[in-house]
């Protein structure tokens, strides 16, 4: 072997490691992007988990409030049947029957009132705020949809990537860049609910 062939072969070989060594470089900014990505996914995912909670607590208690006024406006409804049939009996004194007419007027108005009210609390304000909570957990539920699966894309991306970064496999860093572009979108899709991804 003559000289010139062995400085061939040291500058082949040297020429192979550094794009060897390209590679991994680029491999490992990639996967250090997609777990950057995979992070701030995973912070907007926390944060609407609890978004939900909270949410679905608010849903159920405004629901359980209009139930309460049910029940007590079907109380006062029983009651006040009850004080128009004394109020038809015959000879009823007139200090009774005057009581029993007070009574008639005031569970008529809190009927009405447990019907509606002007501070929200009423029957009708009630099952408007509770049907708007319920859109509002609605697309709460999608975001959290959304960034389940913008997590579990990152995941895989990230997996891919490694594998690709230990065996020199370069259709993995592709597919793992693929992947992971899908996983940055559903992320955005996410944040900002531009497209409702099936559940």
């Amino acid at each position: 072997m003559e000289i010139e062939e062995i400085a061939e072969s040291i500058a082949e070989h040297e020429a192979k490691e550094e794009k060897e060594d390209n590679f991994r470089r680029r491999t490992a900014v990639l996967i250090s992007l997609l777990a950057m990505v995979l992070a701030i996914t995973a912070l907007g995912g926390n944060k609407t988990t609890k978004d939900l909670i909270a949410t679905n607590i608010r849903v159920s208690d405004t629901w359980s409030f209009y139930q309460a006024k049910g029940v007590r406006e079907t109380s006062t409804k029983l009651a006040l049947d009850q004080v128009e049939t004394m109020l038809v009996t015959p000879d009823l004194p007139a200090p009774v029957k005057a009581r029993l007419q007070d009574l008639t007027a005031r569970y008529r108005d809190n009927i009405t009132h447990y019907e509606t009210e002007t501070d929200g609390s009423g029957r009708k304000e009630l099952k408007a705020k509770a049907e708007a909570l319920e859109h509002q957990r609605d697309e709460v539920e999608h975001r959290e949809h959304g960034f389940a699966l913008a997590e579990a894309a990152l995941q895989i991306a990230i997996v891919l990537a490694s594998a690709a970064a230990a065996t020199d496999t370069r259709f993995l860093v592709k597919g793992a860049a693929a992947i992971g572009v899908l996983g940055t979108l559903l992320s955005v899709n996410a944040f900002f609910l531009l497209v409702h991804l099936p559940s």
